[in-house]
């Protein structure tokens, strides 16, 4: 994944998605042919980006996020 970020929390999303090694940040600024080409090559070449975000895919796929949340949310709501 190549992450541009433009505003509001996309930056920290896309810090946690490099953090993480299942992509790569591309400043705004930056964002022109010759840069882009670069950042999606190495992420073509190097199959650890791939694996890395496969490994997470699975990780999530195994969560109950929304059931979660709504225990949170409901916790915090009968509980004030």
């Amino acid at each position: 994944m190549l992450v541009v970020p433009f505003a509001h929390d996309q930056f920290d999303n896309a810090a946690r998605v490099a953090r993480l090694g299942a992509g790569r940040m591309l400043a705004r600024a930056r964002y022109r042919v010759p840069c882009i080409v670069a950042e999606l090559t190495r992420l073509l070449e190097d199959s650890s980006y791939a694996e890395r975000a496969g490994r997470i895919g699975k990780q999530v796929q195994r969560e109950d996020g929304a059931r979660i949340a709504c225990d949170v949310i409901e916790h915090h709501a009968l509980w004030r």
